[in-house]
C-alpha cells in the first residue's frame, strides 16, 4: 500500500529500462515492477513482441509509471503504450490521450473511480476500464483508498515528465 513515500529527486527520467543501475532509487523493486509490467502487457494477444521500455515515474513496489514501445499486431499505428503498475490493479494507456506522467496518473484515478462507483453500486462494471480484479466491495475500497493517494499526494508531488516530442505530435 502507498502508505508513506518519499520522492527522490536524484535520477533524471525517463530511464531506459536497459539502462537501471543498483543507483537507482528502488531499484530491486522497480526490476519486479517491470517484470509485472512487461508480463501484463505481454499477456495481451495483440502484443507481438516487446521492443523497448522506459521508466517514468518511480515509487518502487508501489507504484511505477513505464511507456512501452511494442510490435502491436492489431494496428501498427499504435505501437507506444503507458503502463502503470504497483500494489493496486495494472493498466495501459495509449498516448494518444496522456501526454504527461501527470496526465497518466490523473486519467489512472479517473478510471479507476469510475470502476469503484460502479462495484460500490452493485452495478455491472462491462463499461469500465477492464482491471484485472475482482469487483468486489473489498478491491474497490482498496482501490479508493490508493487513488485518494494518488490524486492528493502522488500527483501532486510529481514531476511532471512528458512523452518525447514525437509521440507528442500523434
Amino acid at each position: 500500500m502507498i502508505d508513506q513515500f518519499f520522492f527522490y529527486k536524484n535520477m533524471i527520467y525517463p530511464i531506459n529500462t536497459s539502462s537501471l543501475t543498483e543507483s537507482l532509487d528502488f531499484y530491486t523493486e522497480v526490476i519486479s515492477m517491470q517484470a509485472r509490467a512487461d508480463q501484463y502487457i505481454k499477456g495481451f494477444p495483440w502484443c507481438a513482441a516487446v521492443k523497448t521500455s522506459s521508466l517514468y515515474f518511480n515509487l518502487g513496489e508501489k507504484l511505477c509509471v513505464f511507456l512501452y514501445e511494442i510490435d502491436n499486431s492489431a494496428s501498427k499505428e499504435d505501437n507506444f503504450l503507458w503502463v502503470i503498475v504497483g500494489d493496486l490493479p495494472s493498466m495501459y494507456l495509449d498516448t494518444y490521450g496522456p501526454k504527461t506522467t501527470m496526465h497518466v496518473l490523473a486519467d489512472y484515478a479517473d478510471l479507476a473511480k469510475d470502476w469503484i462507483t460502479k462495484v460500490e453500486s452493485g452495478l455491472s462494471v462491462a463499461g469500465c476500464y477492464p482491471f484485472n480484479a475482482e469487483p468486489t466491495v473489498e478491491i474497490a475500497e482498496m482501490l479508493k483508498k490508493r487513488v485518494v493517494l494518488i490524486e492528493n499526494s502522488v500527483i501532486p508531488n510529481m514531476d511532471e515528465i512528458e512523452l518525447p516530442a514525437l509521440l507528442k505530435e500523434r
